[in-house]
């Protein structure tokens, strides 16, 4: 729906009331629409203009034509001086606006409404026949017209506008001019003022590229920014609105639609607008001065005001459209004009030449583009969309001077908008300067952007989790080869091998194995995680590879690889080629049973260190399983490694003696390595102790053991436990039987346990009946010697009570040791 109306100071409106008002409406329109107008109806003469001008003055008074969003209608107007009012006073204008809707307008530049025919139809000045004021004094005939048009019933003719939808000739357009007809059917008619070729030329004529570029960057810092406004100075508003125009083609259409501007006010401190045009007299000290040379500021443009000022330079009018593509609706023109209910007019505030916008005043009307924090002029550290968007064209076009910032946001662009076609054929010459980000963004579009981004990848380890699924067509096997190759440790190795697999990268196994050996063989790289991190397809390679280089390494470097995680990570393999790295990893395997034969096997083919290998293997004792394991499958090599002669004593050192497990080994041991029994010996004696009967049965047992041997002291240990529960004469029997160094050893665990009153008095009775069979025990003497005289007279008490003639036995004893 497309809406005019127009508004000026009437003698008799609508309502029947004077003054400023509108006049006239399109039929139908909504009362939102003139809320929408009623703020752009405002015109003030310049300053220091006449005061009561005459026609010819009148011509020089600068037309403002203004745009801007309001809600979901663009509005667009156009006011204009007519001097006097019906009443003969000063300060009237006519003020005319067109109200539609942003698709209504998709296409057009606001701008291309300087000179639309729309403005001179004569639907705009229709007279009335009975207007009050036609005879008013001092009426020139072209002001007559403006001062009565009027709207209502009152009229005869009935002056509204028709609805734009409904087509058709107007009364007030039959037999007139046709060409100052309006047709709404057609739409909304452009000027021809402004064409993007005749700009060209007119740049050129000027050379005001440099301009350009500032007033360009100046806009769209703005519009970066979300606030602030571009002030543009000059006498004629027609150069003004030139340069409107140039701006307006130079950005996006969407973003040319949110542009709002007005060619004309005496308050530009005032005007809510983004781009604000005024005379010298309104703005003496500030703004673009545009109708004086041009002074460059110390700052440089950004890279959207650079490139499209060169696109202009060279008239290259498709650059400028193929930097729009890209941006395509990126942001749309909501990012700088809002939704419903807001306005694109900037409340306060000045962008001062190439200064930035008032950092204390805050425009939540306008939303700032790409979300991006306000960006200074010539500032590298910071892009926004548009600088992303030309920073691709300027890299397509060889420039190597754009920022990774810059291409930080081209590369966004591609990823939500896709790649333009112009960039398909651009990019192969010049991927050279391009980075990983922005490369892998056109990966799936450009073949060579996918091949450079590996590239890239190989040399940046950082970059591969970001890389996106490509498949390679060639495989860059040059470049891969020389990747592994030159692959400085394993870690570096595995991830290059894993890139390859991912992308499809052409390398061979044999490159593989000879870059991951000469890896081993200086000790550089972790084994374990280097495996972990080859795919399952090269792991074999990688691992071959570290087994080839460790084997050659020096032993120092091996020992240091060898890691019992980069042992595991090996895994079981023939080791024969191999037998100091097998060694090494075999001592570190948790079976040790296959371990202790793998390393035998390996003997024959050199294996040094065998015997450190397997203390190694075997720095715990043995389990009785495997133990018993030991002895069936290698009993007859065992005796040939002293580590393995050593475990069938070892093995009774933490076993019960008494278990069946442990009685069983021992025979097994007795039968199979009569050598290396003593242990197992000591294990079977020591049953035949525990089920003896008669004291001689036990002391003959007894003298089979060796005291200070680990199993023999552990068998010491518990007959002492178990004679412990016999009588003093049975144990006195046993002592007197069995050697001198397992009576004593008997009598020292006797003594450790701690004995009480009783025991105490049973040790007593042994050693009397020791020393009557006239047999030494120092073990107990030195005890008895060590009781105080309260002790020995509780002994003596004690052995009283039993017989009188121990305890005469004890005091006399007790005397002769006195």
């Amino acid at each position: 729906m497309i809406w005019r109306l127009t508004y000026t100071s009437a003698a008799r409106g609508p309502t029947g009331r004077s003054g400023f008002q509108f006049v006239a409406m399109s039929p139908g329109t909504p009362p939102d629409v003139a809320g929408a107008v009623t703020p752009y109806m405002t015109y003030r003469p310049p300053p220091g203009a006449a005061s009561a001008p005459g026609p010819d003055e009148l011509a020089g008074f600068p037309t403002a034509l203004a745009y801007g969003r309001e809600g979901t209608y663009a509005v667009l107007t156009r006011c204009r001086y007519t001097g006097r009012d019906y009443s003969g006073r000063y300060g009237n204008f006519l003020g005319q606006a067109i109200v539609a809707t942003p698709e209504e307008m998709a296409g057009l530049r606001p701008i291309e409404f300087w000179d639309s025919p729309l403005w001179d139809s004569p639907l705009w000045d229709a007279p009335l026949e009975d207007s009050p004021c036609r005879d008013a004094p001092d009426s020139s005939p072209q002001d007559a017209p403006l001062r009565d048009a009027a709207l209502g019933d009152s009229s005869p003719r009935g002056v509204f506008l028709r609805d734009a939808s409904l087509g058709g000739p107007f009364p007030e357009e039959s037999g007139g001019d046709e060409a100052s007809s309006w047709d709404p059917s057609a739409g909304l008619p452009p000027g021809a003022a402004f064409d993007p070729e005749s700009l060209v030329a007119w740049l050129d004529g000027e050379r005001a590229h440099d301009r350009l570029a500032a007033v360009l960057d100046a806009v769209t810092t703005v519009l970066v920014a979300g606030h602030g406004r571009v002030v543009l100075v000059a006498g004629d508003a027609e150069l003004i609105a030139r340069w409107i125009a140039v701006v307006s083609y130079s950005l996006p259409a969407d973003l040319a639609a949110g542009l709002s501007f007005i060619t004309y006010t005496a308050d530009p401190e005032a005007a809510p607008y983004l781009v604000v045009g005024t005379v010298p007299a309104a703005c003496p000290d500030g703004g673009f001065r545009l109708d004086a040379p041009f002074v460059r500021s110390g700052t440089s443009p950004g890279r959207f005001a650079q490139v499209i000022a060169d696109c202009w330079r060279t008239g290259d009018l498709d650059g400028i459209d193929a930097v729009a593509e890209l941006i395509g609706d990126e942001n749309g023109p909501g990012s700088v004009s809002p939704g419903d209910g807001t306005t694109a007019r900037v409340p306060s505030g000045a962008y001062r030449g190439g200064g930035s916008g008032d950092p204390g005043a805050a425009f939540p009307e306008i939303q700032p583009l790409d979300g991006a924090a306000a960006r200074a002029p010539g500032d590298s550290g910071q892009a926004s969309v548009l600088d992303g968007a030309a920073a691709l064209l300027a890299l397509c076009r060889g420039d190597t001077s754009v920022s990774a910032a810059e291409q930080q946001v081209a590369a966004r662009l591609v990823r939500g908008q896709g790649v333009p076609g112009w960039v398909r054929s651009a990019v192969p010459p010049v991927l050279p300067a391009f980075g990983f980000d922005l490369a892998a963004a056109l990966a799936d579009a450009v073949p060579e952007a996918a091949e450079h981004c590996v590239r890239l990848a190989l040399a940046e380890p950082g970059a591969r989790r970001r890389l996106p699924s490509v498949r390679l067509r060639g495989g860059l096997p040059e470049e891969f080869r020389a990747a592994i190759a030159e692959a400085p440790d394993l870690g570096t190795l595995a991830g290059v091998v894993g890139l390859a697999d991912r992308v499809g990268g052409a390398i061979d196994t044999d490159g593989v194995v000879a870059a991951a050996a000469a890896c081993a063989r200086r000790g550089d790289g972790e084994v374990a995680a280097a495996v972990q991190a080859t795919p399952g397809a090269w792991r074999e390679a990688m691992v071959a590879g570290v087994v080839t280089g460790a084997e050659s390494a020096p032993a120092a470097v091996r020992r240091a690889m060898l890691t019992p995680e980069a042992c595991v990570a090996l895994g079981d393999r023939d080791w024969t080629r191999a037998p100091r790295t097998g060694g090494l990893v075999l001592s570190a395997c948790a079976d040790r049973l296959t371990a202790t034969a793998g390393l035998i096997a390996l003997e024959v083919h050199g294996l040094p260190d065998l015997e450190e290998l397997l203390g190694v293997l075997w720095s715990e004792p043995p389990t009785v399983p495997e133990c018993r394991w030991l002895v069936e499958r290698l009993a007859p090599v065992l005796p040939r490694f002293a580590v393995l002669r050593g475990l069938p004593r070892r093995v009774f050192e933490v076993v019960p003696l008494e278990a069946e497990e442990a009685v069983r080994l021992a025979r097994l041991i007795d039968e199979r390595l009569p050598d290396l029994a003593d242990a197992a010996r000591i294990v079977l004696a020591y049953g035949d102790v525990l089920r003896a009967g008669p004291e001689e049965d036990v002391a003959r047992f007894l003298a089979a053991l060796r005291p200070g041997e680990p199993p023999a002291e552990r068998a010491l240990a518990g007959v002492a436990r178990v004679l412990a529960g016999r009588t003093p004469l049975a144990r006195a029997r046993v002592l007197i039987a069995a050697p001198g160094a397992v009576r004593d050893a008997l009598i020292r665990h006797w003594l450790a346990a701690g004995p009480d009153r009783r025991a105490r008095a049973d040790l007593a009775e042994i050693g009397v009946r020791l020393a009557d069979a006239n047999v030494t025990a120092a073990p107990l003497e030195r005890w008895a010697d060590g009781l105080g005289r309260f002790g020995r007279r509780q002994i003596e008490s004690a052995l009283a009570d039993r017989d009188p003639g121990l305890a005469a036995a004890w005091r006399g004893s007790r005397r002769r040791g006195a």
